[in-house]
């Protein structure tokens, strides 16, 4: 498509980054400080998976911890928003990518992300920030490093054979850690597929096509752990049970 179309998406970048920078230059937050000094004190480091970590999950952690800036969303989710966008903007400012590369890849990631709460929906048990936003971040990063249809399909495998069916239990500071996973997921699952190296359709919940393994992902989600949202809910309650009773 032309480029021009998709140009939009720079607000994304602009939005989440500056929100990011909040996150680093706030004293409440941890990770975001944690994941600078191991990428060297640098923002933009030569080594893309921490730079894009650090972009990544400075943000999130901004974010749920309440800070005064905004994230630009995606299927109603800040942080499905970040992970789909900063990781593929980190490795774009690594490697010096166009901007013309970047737009297409984040625009790939949105869609397949998309495609993926389709099916899991809006509100689950299930960390659609990590396995939706993460999957399609990481078919993004596919097509960053050179990848075609079929390394992408591998991607899918690899992560739906990994995280999915990782659990959301709100929005908080624990939506910075599984955003690092879902970074250090979607790395792996590329460069292991850029091997040749991924789980067969055979195995486990990965379908005989790429739409079929999205599917099943989001099925995961709902109907299947209708009953872990209940739990989860459970014990939130009764954690606040407890707060409220204690002197």
């Amino acid at each position: 498509m032309d480029i021009e179309e998709i140009r939009f998406i720079n607000a994304a970048f602009d939005m989440n980054y500056s929100l990011f920078e909040e996150g680093l230059n706030s004293p409440r937050t941890t990770y975001a400080r944690y994941l600078l000094k191991h990428n060297g004190g640098k923002i933009i480091s030569e080594d893309e998976h921490k730079t894009a970590s650090l972009l990544c999950n400075g943000a999130i952690e901004a974010r749920v911890i309440g800070l005064d800036k905004p994230a630009m969303s995606i299927t109603g989710s800040g942080a499905h928003g970040i992970i789909a966008t900063m990781p593929l903007y980190g490795v774009c400012k690594v490697n010096g990518y166009s901007e013309d590369l970047l737009l297409r890849a984040t625009a790939l990631s949105y869609l397949v992300c998309m495609y993926i709460k389709e099916y899991s929906g809006k509100l689950s048990a299930f960390c659609g920030c990590a396995i939706a936003a993460g999957t399609g971040m990481a078919c993004g990063l596919a097509y960053l490093k050179g990848g075609g249809l079929e390394v992408m399909e591998h991607t899918i495998n690899n992560m739906a054979s990994s995280i999915t069916g990782m659990i959301c239990d709100g929005g908080n500071q624990g939506c910075a850690m599984k955003g690092i996973v879902a970074v250090d997921a979607a790395f792996s699952s590329v460069n292991m597929a850029m091997e040749g190296v991924y789980i067969y359709n055979a195995h486990g919940i990965n379908g005989s096509t790429p739409e079929e393994t999205m599917r099943h992902m989001g099925q995961i989600a709902s109907p299947g752990m209708v009953g872990t949202e209940k739990t989860i809910v459970e014990i939130l309650e009764r954690k606040q049970e407890r707060q409220t009773k204690e002197p």
